[in-house]
């Protein structure tokens, strides 16, 4: 069996669910290679104006990531604004957009050099999290192998069976390197000066150096010092690096300088970390994770499979076209005695954390209750066809799911930056 890359390893995707021998592809070699497109369900969409409604965006972004797209609405919307999800700056994306105030300005049109945003209607609440109901993708992979079409055959196979694993990817961990779970672990068990130290001193492979010259910067309380080291697009850092200068030792203080929603990333990361753990050890002992088993949480789904209701108790009866839910850790988990929750145990205890480590006294912000997710990924709509050396793919995935993660069982890279899956 084909062992996972190195990068994989480290944030606990440790297995495959395909055995066919890797296949050379790259993934996005250009933006145009990767898109991806929301699927929400927005009720009360009208098309006239009404001041007690919100407008509704529809955002083309490329090579942009979410978080700095919807600064740049923010600013030109003069409100903060409401997404369903992050998606991946190497692509081009459309996602749908609201202010989350009714006084926001309202133009037709907002273009910006990374995204245009355009108005399609009025909503009667600002866009959530819930009316997603999944992504759909159009992948180009370039530089195949010659036996690609039998590689995606094999893993569509699975992904119809739902035997692929729902494996948070790489993307969620920060591809630059920077360990966002390790930062996230950082915070739980509250070493804060630690996460500061991780967070400035983190560099990329090729930046050793660099990074080893600003912790030592940071040993010596030189914090000027670590600004001027940091290299351009750290802004984040440089804010948390000001913040040491003006109050030393107050690492809590100089961590909010990060946005809260950034902070609670690494904290999500981290959930991702111990979630991917538990579903790489489930997979190893041969659980089956495309159904149900007694004493398993469990959720009904609609919208074709791609969407799940309230999760259930390991005790009540099944209803049809339910599946399996595996808990996300946070300071709500509770044993409820499942296959998964033992799993999960195991993974804590491998890490030495608590699950009220999850509730964070003093930055109460970042505290994360945990939650569900299904151990496999729902795939519809599947298609693909190859031409010579290139491969056309499109399918939809439930929301929160990783096309990178269904790529990798084609390709088994030995490096995911290089392919294209990062």
């Amino acid at each position: 069996m084909t062992p996972p890359a190195e990068a994989e390893r480290a944030v606990g995707i440790e297995c495959y669910a395909t055995s066919g021998a890797p296949c050379t592809a790259r993934a996005k070699a250009k933006a145009e290679d990767f898109v991806v497109e929301e699927q929400i369900v927005q009720e009360g969409l009208v098309n006239e104006a009404r001041p007690d409604f919100f407008p509704l965006y529809r955002v083309e972004k490329r090579s942009v990531d979410t978080m700095h797209m919807a600064k740049e609405l923010s600013a030109a919307l003069r409100s903060r604004v409401s997404y369903g999800g992050l998606k991946d700056k190497r692509a081009v994306a459309v996602q749908f957009v609201t202010p989350t105030s009714l006084r926001a300005e309202r133009p037709i049109r907002v273009v910006r050099e990374s995204f245009t945003a355009d108005l399609v209607g009025y909503v009667p609440r600002p866009l959530s999290r819930s009316a997603l109901s999944g992504n759909g993708f159009a992948v180009v992979l370039r530089d195949c192998c010659d036996g690609v079409g039998s590689r995606i055959q094999d893993t569509m196979k699975l992904a119809g069976e739902r035997r692929l694993p729902n494996f948070y990817g790489l993307q969620r961990f920060g591809a630059s390197g920077s360990g966002t779970h390790l930062i996230g672990k950082d915070l739980v068990k509250r070493e804060f000066e630690e996460a500061v130290v991780r967070m400035l001193s983190a560099a990329n492979p090729s930046e050793t150096e660099r990074g080893r010259v600003i912790g030592e910067a940071l040993s010596d309380g030189k914090y000027d010092e670590v600004i001027r080291l940091l290299p351009p697009g750290k802004d984040v850092e440089k804010l948390v690096a000001n913040g040491l200068s003006r109050h030393p030792g107050e690492w809590v203080r100089a961590l909010r300088a990060v946005p809260v929603r950034l902070r609670r990333l690494y904290v999500q990361a981290y959930q991702s970390l111990i979630f991917n753990k538990t579903l790489s050890n489930a997979m190893k002992k041969g659980e089956d994770i495309s159904k149900l088993e007694a004493g398993d949480n469990w959720a009904p789904t609609y919208g074709g499979g791609l969407v799940t209701k309230a999760v259930r108790g390991v005790k009540e009866t099944h209803l049809d076209a339910a599946v399996p839910m595996v808990q996300v850790v946070g300071y709500a988990f509770r044993d409820y005695g499942s296959r998964f929750d033992a799993i999960i145990k195991g993974v804590l205890d491998e890490e030495g954390t608590a699950p009220a480590e999850f509730y964070v006294k003093e930055m109460q912000e970042v505290s994360a209750e945990g939650g569900f997710r299904r151990p496999h990924q729902a795939v519809r709509d599947a298609s693909w066809s190859t031409a010579g050396r290139s491969a056309t793919l499109k399918f939809v995935l439930g929301k929160g799911q990783y096309a990178t993660i269904l790529l990798r069982e084609i390709i088994k890279p030995r490096d995911p930056v290089a392919s294209g899956l990062a």
